[in-house]
């Protein structure tokens, strides 16, 4: 008797994928807090924003994420957006 898998094929490999940039944007950038982009990107199946402390230079930090995204790509054949930004500040 075959188990039914619990995830579908697309779900699993988009959650693995994300765990893996994950762990990779900590990696590199352990002050980084990861969270979705708000606006809907045709063709990209995960679409990540990546809070970097001000210190860090974002146009390295962006180069990073491409490099990350690009291995990941390649690795689980999907696409993605991964972008880099510095914590905004709040109005008070």
């Amino acid at each position: 008797m075959k188990t039914q898998k619990r995830y579908p094929k697309k779900s699993h490999i988009l959650a693995e994928a994300a765990l893996l940039l994950s762990q990779k944007i900590h990696e590199k950038f352990p002050e980084a807090v990861i969270s979705p982009l708000e606006l809907p990107y045709n063709g990209e199946n995960l679409t990540v924003d990546v809070q970097v402390s001000e210190e860090r230079d974002l146009r390295a930090v962006a180069d990073e994420l491409i490099h990350f995204s690009l291995e990941i790509e390649d690795r689980y054949g999907i696409s993605i957006l991964a972008q880099a930004s510095h914590p905004r500040n709040e109005p008070s």
